[in-house]
């Protein structure tokens, strides 16, 4: 574990290098889909694709292999499969209510995927306010913990922690429709957010403790599926 304070310069030379690509003939195609009434939301940010869904402040980091007959597969962090590009640029977008996946069809163009951003001033309120969302939803008593000081000083730390914690709610969310329920409702009630080696989540004496790291840039905290995992493997 590190601080965030000595994190920060390593940080931001690493962030210089994760510029969004400006290249028309990225597969897949930047822009907005609708699959079998589901929206979402594509755009690349380095070597890796972002893909937000309608109606949802998530934005997922996915990675990329190679599959047959020129396609390519995309992976949420977890490595479940998310989307298949065919060769020839077809998009088909993976549920776990639809496994055998649902074709998506290009709608219009999109500048970016980033969910609002959230100020210097405005982290502890901004916790704050995913803490009642949370509340009212599941009736989860879950706070949020961090250096506040630290991610009201530097926009790197801060946008990888406001993440992680936007992540920790919609996970917390979806749990509290799960067999696990009422033992979460029981046990957990902090989600600390710290800064480390790796993106990770795990659980310990009712503390949800989600690492994020400076060095690895924005994609460098878990997504709520992973998020959701270590809440399922710890209760």
């Amino acid at each position: 574990m590190i601080c965030f304070a000595a994190a920060i310069v390593a940080a931001d030379a690493q962030s210089d290098t994760l510029l969004p690509l400006a290249n028309a003939t990225a597969i897949p195609r930047d822009g907005s889909y609708l699959a079998g009434g589901i929206g979402f939301a594509l755009d690349h940010a380095g070597d890796q694709v972002r893909l937000r869904f309608a109606g949802n402040d998530e934005v997922f980091y996915l990675s990329t292999e190679a599959a047959p007959l020129g396609a390519r597969v995309l992976k949420y962090d977890t490595g479940a499969e998310a989307l298949r590009v065919a060769g020839w640029g077809g998009v088909t977008l993976y549920t776990p209510d639809r496994p055998s996946g649902i074709p998506a069809e290009y709608a219009d163009v999109v500048h970016s995927v980033d969910p609002p951003p959230v100020g210097p001033k405005d982290v502890k309120p901004f916790a704050a306010g995913l803490a009642r969302e949370l509340a009212a939803r599941t009736d989860f008593a879950v706070g949020f913990a961090a250096d506040w000081d630290g991610l009201s000083h530097y926009d790197t730390i801060r946008l990888l922690a406001c993440d992680a914690m936007r992540n920790a709610t919609y996970a917390l969310e979806k749990s509290a429709n799960s067999a696990k329920r009422n033992l979460i409702s029981d046990q957990l009630h902090v989600v600390h957010v710290v800064a480390g080696k790796g993106a990770a989540a795990g659980v310990r004496r009712g503390v949800l403790t989600i690492t994020v790291d400076p060095k690895g840039g924005p994609a460098a905290r878990p997504s709520s599926l992973a998020i959701e995992r270590a809440l399922a493997s710890a209760y």
